[in-house]
């Protein structure tokens, strides 16, 4: 049965428009040898690490997890259930009914992000995360793949694409991309010789805001220059259904925030006759986010 996304389950929380998933093991195999020797005498499995990759286009119910920390602080989700669910096609029409797909489950993870980017011309913004997977042995896997499950109701959530950036309170004109880096890295611990991590930890966070903008004017007096940032806001705008966006004054738009860094210019980029882009890079010490704002 081919397959396709679905809407993913983290903990108590619904994750909708899935655009891509990628699970992988991360199983490695060790190989030993005679004295000597040129060939392989034994093959074994030396360890795992089970990572899932997920992009998804519902930004504002992924900002809004863990009370709206989840772009600082990850969501850890323990003694409940995180499901990346797989939808079987059927044959002669589209999906299939009942128990009849499959999924990607367990009990104990840490879903962290990796970004959030939007584009002048794409279709919506989206929000990259992944899924690290704990085991509670060390033995024991922590995913487990399974068949004959049913999906929970598939919905629509809401959509968002570009909106404004403000730096120390003056707006950036031209601005044509806005990615939002949160910078969380992971420790993990094996320990007993076994194959599987047993605890993972949050080891640092240094997030990055990146802004690509097509006014030369906005980063030509940055050139090899450090500028302090007492603020930064950027905003992903909320799509209306039979419309184009939801006003500004109304407070339903995604917002990143950094409340003091630094920020500089990163690259000026320009081929031939066509239009020059430049990057205006932000580094903040806390990124905060909030799905409920006014556009200024």
């Amino acid at each position: 049965m081919t397959f396709a996304v679905a809407d993913a389950i983290l903990g108590s929380s619904t994750i909708r428009q899935i655009r891509s998933s990628s699970h992988k093991d991360g199983l490695q195999a060790r190989k030993s040898m005679y004295s000597g020797g040129a060939a392989i005498a034994q093959i074994s499995g030396n360890r795992g690490e089970e990572i899932t990759s997920v992009t998804s286009g519902d930004c504002g119910a992924l900002a809004g997890l863990n009370t709206s920390t989840f772009c600082s602080a990850g969501l850890w989700v323990s003694g409940s259930s995180v499901t990346i669910p797989y939808k079987g096609r059927s044959d002669g029409a589209q999906f299939a009914s009942g128990s009849s797909h499959s999924a990607i489950t367990g009990t104990k993870a840490l879903i962290i992000p990796t970004g959030w980017s939007v584009q002048q011309d794409s279709d919506e913004a989206t929000c990259d995360f992944e899924v690290h997977w704990v085991s509670a042995t060390g033995a024991a896997k922590a995913a487990t793949g399974s068949t004959g499950n049913a999906l929970a109701s598939q919905d629509f959530s809401v959509e968002y694409g570009m909106g404004e950036a403000y730096i120390n309170g003056s707006e950036i004109v031209g601005v044509q991309g806005i990615r939002v880096n949160p910078g969380i890295t992971l420790v993990k611990k094996w320990s007993k010789g076994l194959l599987f991590p047993t605890q993972v930890c949050i080891q640092s966070r240094m997030p990055t805001i990146e802004l690509t903008v097509d006014d030369i004017d906005e980063v030509v007096a940055l050139v090899g220059s450090f500028s302090e940032m007492t603020s930064a806001n950027v905003y992903f705008r909320k799509r209306a259904a039979g419309s184009s966006y939801v006003a500004d004054a109304t407070p339903e738009h995604l917002r990143f925030t950094f409340a003091a860094g630094l920020y500089f210019n990163s690259s000026v980029d320009v081929q031939n006759m066509d239009n020059g882009s430049a990057t205006i890079t932000l580094h903040g010490k806390s990124l905060t986010a909030n799905n409920a704002v006014a556009i200024p």
